[in-house]
């Protein structure tokens, strides 16, 4: 016998998917919120009236929006959806599914900067450097900075720019995999919450990386400081990013650590957060949160295997 659509859940599906797209134009974190909703209801109500109703949201936003926006929400989230069904409906590792559903986004995105023409020369360009440390540089002025100080900050975000340039495949797939674990872990919850069960991460407090990933980086890391200068500007780049996704991933198993004493200690939700939050947004406190994620590597404070 077939199952009975939940219309309701549906038009929820839909009016929350407008809501998140009209708001997330001014505010592109909410975004994060989007496909967990669609993997939920694909789950429920099968991957064919939501696929339905993410092209009439699209078509809607296309309306309202433009056809460009409508273009980048359906490219972005139209696989990432798809895939993250199909990993968990087969029932797919956790690993497996994080790791197709990351390089599924990650594709995406990178299918969307080559149909629109952006790449590496482009971002490079004097043209595209000048637009953007102009655009800073007069947010600056209207702050009221000095001649000598405005020289100063584009000088600087000139610099800044071009550093972010060399890192930004890493920040890349370090969006992938952040937006992967959120989507999942958020999907598992709610879905548990209304009495279904998938496989799905651990929490926050419980993640760990396999030591053979942060042994495998360190090797790499060694074998391309020992090349010196063999593999040239390209090794060198590969290198920052090599060393912007270690860093992340100690950051994250030392948050990881404080977040599994924290809840020990039971900790108020509130103060957790709180403390989360510094961690991300002062950069001593960062360099001390890989120091833990580190020495977790090490000692292996929390007995996981």
């Amino acid at each position: 016998m077939e199952k009975e659509t939940d219309f309701k859940g549906l038009f929820r599906l839909f009016t929350r998917s407008i809501f998140i797209s009209m708001i997330g134009m001014i505010f592109p974190f909410l975004y994060i919120l989007f496909p967990s909703m669609y993997v939920v209801e694909s789950v429920k109500e099968g991957i064919i009236k939501v696929m339905a109703t993410l092209i009439a949201v699209v078509f809607l936003i296309g309306a309202i929006l433009g056809p460009m926006e409508a273009i980048i929400i359906f490219t972005i989230f139209g696989p990432f959806i798809l895939i993250f069904h199909y990993m968990i409906s087969t029932n797919r590792s956790v690993a497996a599914t994080i790791l197709a559903t990351s390089l599924i986004f990650f594709t995406s995105i990178m299918v969307l900067f080559f149909a629109f023409g952006i790449n590496s020369e482009v971002l490079n360009s004097r043209e595209t450097i000048n637009a953007i440390t102009s655009f800073y540089t007069n947010i600056a002025k209207d702050a009221g900075l000095s001649q000598g100080d405005l020289t100063a900050f584009s000088q600087s975000a000139e610099i800044y720019y071009k550093g972010f340039l060399q890192i930004f495949p890493s920040i890349l797939i370090i969006l992938s995999v952040v937006t992967s674990y959120i989507t999942y872990t958020t999907a598992g919850r709610t879905l548990l919450s209304k009495g279904k069960f998938i496989m799905q991460p651990s929490s926050l407090e419980f993640l760990k990386f396999p030591r053979e990933i942060i042994l495998l980086s360190l090797a790499t890391l060694a074998i391309f400081a020992l090349a010196g200068d063999y593999f040239g500007t390209s090794g060198e780049i590969f290198t920052l990013n090599l060393m912007n996704l270690l860093y992340f991933m100690l950051f994250v198993a030392g948050i990881s650590v404080l977040k599994f004493f924290m809840t020990r200690f039971a900790f108020k939700s509130f103060l957790q957060f709180l403390l989360i939050g510094l961690c991300l947004a002062i950069s001593t406190l960062q360099i001390f949160v890989m120091i833990i994620g580190a020495l977790d590597q090490i000692i292996n404070f929390r007995k996981i295997n």
